[in-house]
């Protein structure tokens, strides 16, 4: 159970953006503007992807596997052992089975931060705000907040510049406990079966 909470505290609804302040109204320059829109179109233009992750939590807990999108909202991720956890986005859900209890857990997919990536269109306003840009040393980070409810959702996506690519999402909480997810060996627009985004596939070991 303990990696169900673990994988948990980066995907809860319960959770801020560090140096955010509940209501404010985010200002943004040009050049923020010119990299946000970057930032969905680069996101609308992935169909597919698989990738290695590498899962870091505030106490330096370390879990790691292999993810899969396909966009529009679905997503696995399939952690190694010792974490007997497997997480599935089917589109409506976001589905957390612990193989060694043989539990599962439900959230709405569009309450939790990770949505952002699954969106059919990404578009970084309207029912999310994009608090700040920062660029630094050929990375671009966006911060981001539910725009209704900004102490209940945040997300940071970091990607590299040069080239242009996802790098890792961070989520912190209300307490300033920041859990990352960096992925590596990215492979995009190759088919991935459908059947891989339910919870359980008979075909799929």
């Amino acid at each position: 159970m303990r990696y169900i909470l673990f994988f948990l505290a980066t995907l809860s609804v319960s959770s801020i953006l560090p140096n955010t302040t509940i209501g404010q109204t985010s200002i943004l320059s040009m050049s923020d503007k010119a990299d946000v829109a970057r930032v969905e179109n680069y996101l609308n233009n992935i169909t597919t992807l698989k990738a290695r992750f590498l899962q870091i939590n505030a106490e330096g807990q370390i879990a790691e596997g292999n993810v899969f999108m396909r966009r529009p909202g679905r997503a696995r991720f399939e952690y190694e052992p010792p974490a007997q956890i497997l997480v599935v986005a089917d589109g409506t859900w976001l589905i957390f089975h612990d193989k060694e209890l043989d539990e599962t857990t439900r959230l709405p997919l569009y309450s939790t931060p990770i949505s952002v990536l699954l969106k059919k269109d990404v578009q970084l306003n309207g029912d999310v705000t994009v608090v700040s840009v920062e660029k630094e040393a050929n990375t671009l980070r966006v911060n981001i907040i539910d725009t209704d409810e900004p102490e209940e959702g945040g997300i940071t996506l970091v990607f590299s510049d040069r080239p242009f690519k996802l790098r890792k999402w961070l989520i912190t909480d209300a307490q300033g406990n920041t859990t990352s997810i960096t992925i590596s060996d990215v492979e995009r627009d190759m088919w991935i079966k459908p059947e891989l985004f339910n919870l359980f596939d008979p075909n799929y070991d």
